[in-house]
């Protein structure tokens, strides 16, 4: 006998999944909230995606497999960093999406929320900010090498410096306007620029 068919798209439902674990946290989503937001049952959501647990760490995986990406293809946009790191920001500073400007970032949100209630989210969290930070220092060296990236401070330094910004960002942007934090972005900036 064969399967049951699937209805419904996966990919829509991890959308919708991602929406809101991003806007109301692990704890605070509701398994109520979660089949409601991906129009799905309980029996396709464990045949699926198996428990809560379970389908945020695939969204968290998801979630960042696509900002890996993003990145990745704004610095490759340009031949300065800088400008790369720039684009990146922007994310922070004119969000396609207003809703977003107040979520704050995925990531930063899940080590928050996780860290002293659950250390392997947490940690898994955590390593994907690194992770990110290791893209950071791999175009930071190749602008160094370029003259366009201050020699005064260690690349690593400086990486480590702008994840400390995005994360600082994830919370500045639910408080201040879009100029504010772009005056903010142009600052920082300016400290790693020759």
């Amino acid at each position: 006998m064969a399967g049951r068919h699937k209805e419904f798209d996966e990919e829509t439902a991890l959308n919708a999944a991602t929406e809101v674990f991003w806007s109301q946290g692990y704890e605070s989503a509701s398994m109520e909230d979660l089949l409601t937001a991906m129009d799905i049952n309980k029996g396709s959501m464990y045949n699926t995606f198996g428990n809560k647990r379970e389908l945020f760490v695939r969204v968290l995986d998801r979630f960042f497999k696509y900002a890996v990406n993003d990145m990745t293809q704004k610095f490759e946009a340009h031949d300065n960093p800088i400008e790369g790191i720039r684009d990146i920001f922007r994310m922070v500073t004119r969000p396609v999406d207003l809703k977003d400007h107040a979520k704050g970032c995925f990531l930063v949100n899940t080590l928050g929320e996780m860290c002293g209630m659950d250390e392997e989210l947490a940690t898994m969290a955590r390593n994907k900010l690194f992770e990110l930070e290791a893209i950071y220092l791999k175009y930071l060296r190749k602008g160094v090498k370029n003259g366009q990236v201050r020699k005064e401070v260690s690349p690593e330094l400086m990486a480590r410096f702008l994840t400390n910004m995005w994360n600082g960002m994830s919370i500045s942007r639910r408080m201040y306007n879009r100029k504010a934090l772009e005056d903010l972005v142009d600052m920082q900036l300016s400290l790693i620029a020759p």
